[in-house]
């Protein structure tokens, strides 16, 4: 009757600690969609994030690279993790996520692959705490998604973490997306 206890008390304490794993490695990929961590019990903050999330242009061409930051407000904060992805908006249906991220240091960051899409989503290597990431996005190559956001899930620690952090929107450059339809048109 011991061994059945024992067996049963193993069993609940295995299920348990399965409920709070960490990803300090960054592979989340099952967070694509909400971007939001699993930390029972607890919920993503609702105060003002101690971060930055900025790009480094407010225009985007198709197949052009921008670089993406994301930083502590002040020098006494650090974030342990994140997950970023650029999005868009047709009509009030997101569409996630677009484009994808270049030039990835793997023993910094890692690349996801959301919605079958290479790259397309990345976060941390590792749990070691950050005060500054910088990435590089290269957006499609086309230009069906116009404007363009980047959202950011940060984890300061296991209990305190924002989700969806949205960075400015970036809008397509028509200059560039005219000379795309003109150069298909030429092909055609």
């Amino acid at each position: 009757m011991r061994l059945g206890v024992a067996a049963l008390l193993v069993a609940v304490c295995v299920c348990r600690v399965q409920q709070c794993v960490c990803f300090p490695n960054g592979s989340v990929a099952f967070s694509c969609g909400s971007m939001a961590p699993s930390h029972p019990p607890y919920t993503a903050s609702t105060s003002s994030p101690p971060f930055t999330l900025s790009t480094s242009s407010a225009t985007y061409r198709p197949g052009g690279v921008i670089t993406v930051t994301v930083e502590v407000k002040n020098s006494s904060t650090e974030f342990q993790g994140f997950l970023l992805q650029a999005r868009s908006r047709k009509g009030s249906e997101e569409v996630w996520p677009v484009g994808s991220f270049t030039n990835i240091s793997r023993s910094l960051f890692t690349a996801l692959h959301c919605n079958n899409m290479q790259n397309s989503t990345v976060s941390q290597a590792s749990g070691v705490k950050k005060k500054k990431v910088q990435v590089m996005w290269e957006a499609p190559s086309n230009s069906n998604y116009r404007d363009v956001y980047f959202s950011a899930t940060l984890v300061q620690d296991y209990t305190t973490f924002w989700v969806q952090m949205k960075s400015r929107t970036m809008t397509l450059d028509s200059s560039s997306a005219a000379g795309v339809r003109f150069m298909y048109l030429l092909m055609c």
